[in-house]
Protein backbone atom coordinates (compact mmCIF):
# COMPACT_ATOMS: atom_id res chain seq x y z
CA UNK A 1 0.00 0.00 0.00
CA UNK A 2 1.34 3.42 -0.99
CA UNK A 3 1.36 6.03 1.76
CA UNK A 4 1.04 9.78 1.34
CA UNK A 5 4.73 10.23 2.22
CA UNK A 6 5.70 7.82 -0.58
CA UNK A 7 3.59 9.79 -3.07
CA UNK A 8 4.95 13.22 -2.10
CA UNK A 9 8.42 12.35 -3.36
CA UNK A 10 7.41 11.70 -7.01
CA UNK A 11 5.12 14.75 -7.08
CA UNK A 12 7.90 16.87 -5.61
CA UNK A 13 10.33 15.72 -8.28
CA UNK A 14 7.68 16.21 -11.01
CA UNK A 15 7.09 19.72 -9.71
CA UNK A 16 10.77 20.57 -9.99
CA UNK A 17 11.17 18.91 -13.35
CA UNK A 18 7.95 19.87 -15.16
CA UNK A 19 6.58 22.81 -13.15
CA UNK A 20 8.18 25.69 -15.07
CA UNK A 21 7.27 24.31 -18.50
CA UNK A 22 3.70 23.55 -17.39
CA UNK A 23 3.34 27.12 -16.10
CA UNK A 24 4.58 28.48 -19.44
CA UNK A 25 2.16 26.20 -21.31
CA UNK A 26 -0.85 27.22 -19.23
CA UNK A 27 0.16 30.91 -19.27
CA UNK A 28 0.28 30.76 -23.07
CA UNK A 29 -3.24 29.32 -23.10
CA UNK A 30 -4.74 31.74 -20.58
CA UNK A 31 -2.61 34.83 -21.00
CA UNK A 32 -2.49 35.21 -17.22
CA UNK A 33 0.46 34.09 -15.12
CA UNK A 34 -1.41 34.14 -11.83
CA UNK A 35 -4.21 31.89 -13.09
CA UNK A 36 -1.60 29.61 -14.64
CA UNK A 37 0.22 29.27 -11.31
CA UNK A 38 -3.07 28.43 -9.61
CA UNK A 39 -3.85 25.72 -12.15
CA UNK A 40 -0.39 24.18 -11.82
CA UNK A 41 -0.72 24.22 -8.01
CA UNK A 42 -4.07 22.44 -8.33
CA UNK A 43 -2.36 19.98 -10.65
CA UNK A 44 0.08 18.97 -7.90
CA UNK A 45 -2.80 18.42 -5.47
CA UNK A 46 -4.52 16.27 -8.09
CA UNK A 47 -1.31 14.31 -8.61
CA UNK A 48 -1.09 13.68 -4.87
CA UNK A 49 -4.66 12.44 -4.73
CA UNK A 50 -4.78 10.41 -7.91
CA UNK A 51 -1.40 9.96 -9.50
CA UNK A 52 -1.32 7.75 -12.56
CA UNK A 53 0.06 4.29 -12.29
CA UNK A 54 3.78 4.79 -12.65
CA UNK A 55 4.50 1.47 -14.24
CA UNK A 56 6.23 0.55 -17.44
CA UNK A 57 5.08 2.73 -20.37
CA UNK A 58 3.45 5.47 -18.29
CA UNK A 59 4.24 8.95 -19.54
CA UNK A 60 3.93 11.18 -16.47
CA UNK A 61 4.74 14.33 -18.44
CA UNK A 62 1.90 13.65 -20.89
CA UNK A 63 -0.50 12.99 -18.01
CA UNK A 64 0.50 16.26 -16.32
CA UNK A 65 0.06 18.21 -19.56
CA UNK A 66 -3.33 16.60 -20.18
CA UNK A 67 -4.64 17.50 -16.72
CA UNK A 68 -3.23 21.06 -16.88
CA UNK A 69 -4.62 21.63 -20.37
CA UNK A 70 -8.08 20.41 -19.39
CA UNK A 71 -8.10 22.73 -16.38
CA UNK A 72 -7.02 25.66 -18.55
CA UNK A 73 -9.75 24.88 -21.07
CA UNK A 74 -12.28 24.83 -18.23
CA UNK A 75 -11.12 28.30 -17.18
CA UNK A 76 -11.41 29.57 -20.76
CA UNK A 77 -14.90 28.10 -21.06
CA UNK A 78 -15.97 29.69 -17.77
CA UNK A 79 -14.62 33.05 -18.95
CA UNK A 80 -16.72 32.84 -22.11
CA UNK A 81 -19.85 31.95 -20.17
CA UNK A 82 -19.24 34.76 -17.68
CA UNK A 83 -18.51 37.22 -20.47
CA UNK A 84 -21.72 36.29 -22.28
CA UNK A 85 -23.77 36.67 -19.13
CA UNK A 86 -22.20 40.01 -18.28
CA UNK A 87 -22.74 41.46 -21.74
CA UNK A 88 -26.32 40.17 -21.79
CA UNK A 89 -27.02 41.75 -18.41
CA UNK A 90 -25.42 45.06 -19.36
CA UNK A 91 -27.71 45.40 -22.35
CA UNK A 92 -24.87 45.28 -24.85
CA UNK A 93 -25.36 43.21 -27.96
CA UNK A 94 -22.65 41.38 -29.79
CA UNK A 95 -22.44 42.62 -33.38
CA UNK A 96 -23.58 39.29 -34.82
CA UNK A 97 -26.52 38.93 -32.43
CA UNK A 98 -29.97 40.19 -33.28
CA UNK A 99 -32.15 42.00 -30.78
CA UNK A 100 -34.95 40.10 -29.13
CA UNK A 101 -38.31 40.66 -30.86
CA UNK A 102 -39.70 42.31 -27.73
CA UNK A 103 -36.66 44.53 -27.08
CA UNK A 104 -37.80 47.50 -29.16
CA UNK A 105 -41.46 46.75 -29.74
CA UNK A 106 -42.56 50.18 -28.49
CA UNK A 107 -40.29 51.93 -31.02
CA UNK A 108 -41.68 50.13 -34.07
CA UNK A 109 -43.88 51.78 -36.68
CA UNK A 110 -47.42 50.49 -37.11
CA UNK A 111 -46.34 48.31 -40.03
CA UNK A 112 -43.39 46.92 -38.09
CA UNK A 113 -45.57 46.10 -35.08
CA UNK A 114 -48.05 44.38 -37.39
CA UNK A 115 -45.24 42.23 -38.82
CA UNK A 116 -44.16 41.26 -35.30
CA UNK A 117 -47.74 40.30 -34.39
CA UNK A 118 -47.95 38.30 -37.62
CA UNK A 119 -44.67 36.54 -36.78
CA UNK A 120 -45.98 35.62 -33.35
CA UNK A 121 -49.24 34.35 -34.88
CA UNK A 122 -47.27 32.06 -37.21
CA UNK A 123 -45.50 30.28 -34.35
CA UNK A 124 -46.65 26.74 -33.50
CA UNK A 125 -49.42 26.93 -30.86
CA UNK A 126 -47.33 25.81 -27.85
CA UNK A 127 -44.49 28.17 -28.73
CA UNK A 128 -46.91 31.06 -29.40
CA UNK A 129 -48.68 30.54 -26.07
CA UNK A 130 -45.43 30.11 -24.18
CA UNK A 131 -43.92 33.30 -25.67
CA UNK A 132 -47.12 35.21 -24.95
CA UNK A 133 -47.33 34.02 -21.36
CA UNK A 134 -43.65 34.73 -20.70
CA UNK A 135 -43.11 38.08 -22.45
CA UNK A 136 -46.55 39.67 -22.49
CA UNK A 137 -48.10 38.36 -19.28
CA UNK A 138 -44.78 38.02 -17.45
CA UNK A 139 -45.49 34.51 -16.14
CA UNK A 140 -42.79 32.28 -14.69
CA UNK A 141 -41.98 28.90 -16.23
CA UNK A 142 -43.90 26.99 -13.58
CA UNK A 143 -47.10 28.92 -14.39
CA UNK A 144 -46.49 28.53 -18.11
CA UNK A 145 -46.00 24.78 -17.67
CA UNK A 146 -49.26 24.54 -15.75
CA UNK A 147 -51.15 26.41 -18.49
CA UNK A 148 -49.56 24.36 -21.28
CA UNK A 149 -49.86 21.04 -19.45
CA UNK A 150 -46.12 20.39 -19.53
CA UNK A 151 -43.07 20.60 -17.29
CA UNK A 152 -41.17 23.81 -16.47
CA UNK A 153 -38.34 22.52 -18.67
CA UNK A 154 -40.80 22.00 -21.53
CA UNK A 155 -42.17 25.51 -21.01
CA UNK A 156 -38.66 26.96 -21.04
CA UNK A 157 -37.88 25.03 -24.25
CA UNK A 158 -41.04 26.31 -25.94
CA UNK A 159 -40.25 29.92 -25.01
CA UNK A 160 -36.65 29.50 -26.20
CA UNK A 161 -37.61 27.90 -29.53
CA UNK A 162 -40.34 30.50 -30.15
CA UNK A 163 -37.99 33.42 -29.41
CA UNK A 164 -35.24 31.87 -31.54
CA UNK A 165 -37.63 31.57 -34.47
CA UNK A 166 -38.91 35.13 -34.00
CA UNK A 167 -35.37 36.53 -33.89
CA UNK A 168 -34.57 34.75 -37.13
CA UNK A 169 -37.84 35.53 -38.93
CA UNK A 170 -38.05 39.17 -37.83
CA UNK A 171 -34.44 40.20 -38.33
CA UNK A 172 -35.48 42.27 -41.35
CA UNK A 173 -38.01 44.26 -39.31
CA UNK A 174 -35.34 45.60 -36.98
CA UNK A 175 -33.03 46.67 -39.80
CA UNK A 176 -35.88 48.22 -41.86
CA UNK A 177 -37.01 50.20 -38.83
CA UNK A 178 -33.43 51.38 -38.23
CA UNK A 179 -33.27 49.78 -34.78
CA UNK A 180 -30.16 47.61 -35.18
Amino acid sequence: MTTLADRIVPVDSWSERYGPELERHVTAMLGNEEEARDIVQELWVTALRAEPESGEGTNIRAWLYRVATRRALDVISARRRRSGLLSARSGELEPARLPAPDAMFGRLSGAGAARVREGIAQLPPKQRNAVWLRWIEGRDYGAIAERLGSTPEGARANVYQGMKRLRRDLAGVWSEEGLT
